[in-house]
C-alpha cells in the first residue's frame, strides 16, 4: 500500500516537472519569436534626422520626391564598406536615377579621406548625399544586421530591398531600375 502511494506521488511530481519544462520551453520559444520579429527592418521609411557634413539637419522632409531612395549605413574603417562603395562608384550609372544617402557615425574629418581612397568622386555626384548620424539613431531605428547595410525604398517610402555585407550593391543593381 505504501508503495502504491509513493508511486502515485512520484508520477504526479514527475508530471509537474514535465509541465514546468514544457512551460519554460514554450516561454523561451515565444520570446525567441518575439525578438526575431522585432529585429526585422522597417517596411516603411522611418522618421529620422541626420546631419549634412556642413552641420545642417536633414530629415524625411528633405528627401527629394519622385525617386527611389537608397540608404547606406557605412563605416570608414570597414573593409566591406570600402569594397561596396567602390562597386557603387564603378556602377554609378545604374544608380543615377536613385537618391543615394550614405550615412556614417564617423567623425567629419575622416569621411573625405574615405571617399578619396575608395570611391573617388562618388560623394560629389548630384544624387549622392553623405550624412552623419551624430545622435546614433540609425541602428535602433533601421535595425541593420551588419556593415554596410543598404535599404532601397520606393518613392512612396516602402522597403523594396534590404541587403547587408558584401555583395549588396550587386544584388541591388538587379532591383534598382525595375
Amino acid at each position: 500500500m505504501i508503495y502504491y502511494y509513493v508511486r502515485i506521488y512520484s508520477v504526479k511530481f514527475g508530471d509537474k516537472i514535465s509541465k514546468m519544462k514544457f512551460r519554460n520551453l514554450l516561454l523561451i520559444l515565444l520570446l525567441a519569436i518575439t525578438f526575431q520579429v522585432k529585429a526585422q527592418q522597417p517596411t516603411l521609411l522611418p522618421q529620422f534626422t541626420f546631419y549634412r557634413l556642413d552641420g545642417k539637419a536633414f530629415s524625411n522632409t528633405n528627401i527629394k520626391q519622385g525617386k527611389k531612395n537608397l540608404f547606406i549605413l557605412f563605416d570608414c574603417t570597414c573593409e566591406h564598406c570600402q569594397r561596396e562603395s567602390k562597386i557603387l562608384n564603378t556602377n554609378y550609372a545604374k544608380f543615377k536615377n536613385v537618391n543615394i544617402y550614405m550615412i556614417t557615425m564617423d567623425e567629419g574629418y575622416i569621411i573625405p579621406q574615405f571617399f578619396d581612397s575608395y570611391a573617388k568622386g562618388l560623394n560629389a555626384k548630384p544624387n549622392v548625399l553623405v550624412l552623419q548620424d551624430k545622435k546614433r539613431i540609425f541602428i535602433p531605428t533601421f535595425l541593420p544586421k551588419k556593415y554596410p547595410s543598404m535599404y532601397l525604398y520606393s518613392p512612396a517610402g516602402k522597403l523594396l530591398m534590404y541587403q547587408s555585407g558584401d555583395g549588396g550593391i550587386n544584388k541591388l543593381m538587379t532591383v534598382v531600375n525595375k
